[in-house]
């Protein structure tokens, strides 16, 4: 039965696994890059005892060399005869004191016959037993030599041989044993030094990398913090980008304006959820009511003929709103293709301002219509269906804006630069405010004047504005007076490679 619970346990904590804690930034880094440098400092601290093992091995071996010689050159006297005397003892115990202090310094010479003497200088070797076992089984050196042998199963030595020369020939040798075990031996203020120096270099080590990840931490958690206040609905966030590393720089610099932009967003939700409701709101109640009007049996006789066409003309108000809303949408996703080709816009031009002068013929009574073309013929590439949406939608708004001017005017130019074709629509309406011109192609954006004379969901001018921008050309509101209004579009005379 236990152990039916474990495995019960076991396949629970499979199925759903606990969601592990998230760690903080200044703690994650820190903590890897202290563990990064504790295993560096291990392996410098490694290497670095090696490193002076090998070179103090190196130099007590070079020591042992110039005393080897050393002692060669006073173990014969002027008649070719090995002496060991009272100085080579006196020497060596001189010398010891440099390379191995505190440990006995052994030494052998042998004859040209192979004899071994050892003169006594510390009674029992350091080994345990007498190596002359060891210096008879080496050959009597002809140069300088360093042989490591072999003394039992668990040490091994530096067998230092010195050649024994007279008038040119080998007589003899000098054996120095040093063991190796002896050689590698570190002074322990050596061992307290290095590890004194390692200690020192990981706590200054791990307060520089705090320090460092802290800093670096510091504007991010500031705009995670900011990141909450957003996602809790809260666009009015500080932050400090007085920051001098590049990258987080730009980081809270695009985090301001992503909030700013969303505050604007927001902000034009309000305005449009308000004004679709309401400029939608305002036919459907009247078509409601002349319609009722007429159930009810409140008109009679050509009343009720003259409000079922007040109701169709509002229902066809209703279905061009929800058709601005369709197109402009279906075209700023980029569901609908441009067709791109070479057209004759002065031709083009002039085809569009007659169909539209024929369709509103009955509101043109007191309006000036006018085309200004300098050149025959102007030639630049778009999509000849797109042009005639666009130039509609700009008559349109000037028809609108010069309703109740008994010399309202409306003048279409065309004309060309080195790159573009220019068509500027020009009129003498109301025109429109300077504080209101920065905002005209915003969406659901409609201006105090235009929203007292026809009614719309402000989708005109920003749906023609991505009509221009999809055929390669531009929109813009070149002038706005009290007088004079002129939007000028601009269509390119040369295809450019996208």
């Amino acid at each position: 039965m236990e152990k039916l619970k474990h495995f019960g346990a076991w396949v629970t904590s499979f199925m759903f696994p606990k969601k592990k804690t998230k760690t903080p930034l200044l703690y994650y880094w820190t903590k890897r890059y202290l563990l990064t440098l504790v295993i560096g400092l291990v392996i410098i601290g490694v290497v670095s005892i090696l490193w002076i093992r090998h070179n103090n091995i190196q130099t007590k071996l070079e020591l042992t060399k110039l005393l080897a010689q050393e002692l060669s050159d006073r173990a014969i006297n002027d008649q070719g005869e090995i002496m060991i005397g009272q100085k080579l003892p006196f020497i060596v115990h001189e010398r010891e004191k440099f390379l191995n202090p505190g440990q006995p310094l052994h030494f052998y010479i042998k004859n040209k016959n192979g004899e071994v003497m050892t003169p006594d200088l510390h009674g029992p070797d350091s080994f345990g037993d007498p190596q002359e076992s060891i210096v008879e089984s080496l050959p009597i050196p002809k140069e300088l030599t360093v042989k490591k042998v072999e003394v039992d199963q668990y040490h091994k030595a530096y067998a230092v041989m010195s050649p024994i020369q007279y008038e040119k020939k080998v007589v003899g040798g000098v054996y120095i044993l040093q063991p190796v075990d002896k050689l590698t031996n570190l002074n322990q203020q050596d061992y307290y030094f290095l590890a004194l120096l390692l200690c020192s270099l990981a706590i200054l080590g791990w307060f520089v990398i705090y320090s460092l990840s802290k800093k670096l931490a510091k504007p991010v958690l500031q705009v995670a913090g900011a990141a909450e206040e957003v996602m809790k609905g809260n666009y009015l966030v500080e932050l400090n980008d007085n920051v001098q590393e590049k990258e987080l720089h730009q980081l809270i610099i695009s985090f301001k304006e992503m909030t700013t932009r969303l505050k604007q967003l927001e902000t034009l939700r309000t305005h449009l959820l308000a004004g679709v409701t309401h400029e939608l709101k305002t036919p459907i109640t009247s078509i409601s009511a002349l319609i009722q009007a007429v159930k009810d049996d409140i008109v009679k006789g050509e009343k009720q003929k003259e409000f079922l066409v007040m109701a169709l003309k509002q229902s066809e108000g209703l279905q061009s709103m929800v058709e601005d809303l369709l197109n402009f949408n279906t075209f700023s996703t980029g569901s609908v293709k441009v067709v791109m080709e070479k057209l004759d816009l002065t031709t083009i031009l002039k085809e569009i301002v007659y169909q539209w002068e024929i369709v509103h013929l009955t509101n043109m009574e007191h309006v000036k219509l006018k085309v200004v073309t300098h050149e025959d013929r102007l030639f630049a590439y778009g999509d000849v269906l797109r042009i005639q949406q666009i130039l509609v939608n700009l008559l349109n708004n000037s028809l609108h804006a010069v309703k109740g001017n008994k010399t309202g005017e409306i003048i279409v130019t065309i004309c060309q630069d080195d790159d573009f074709v220019r068509i500027e629509v020009q009129d003498n309406g109301y025109g429109i405010p300077v504080d209101e011109q920065p905002n005209v192609f915003e969406r659901f954006y409609r201006g105090i004047h235009k929203k007292h004379v026809e009614r719309g969901l402000g989708l005109g001018l920003p749906y023609s504005l991505l009509l221009a921008k999809a055929q390669g050309g531009s929109l813009s509101l070149k002038q706005s007076t009290g007088d004079v209004t002129i939007f000028l579009l601009k269509l390119p005379k040369h295809l450019t490679a996208k």
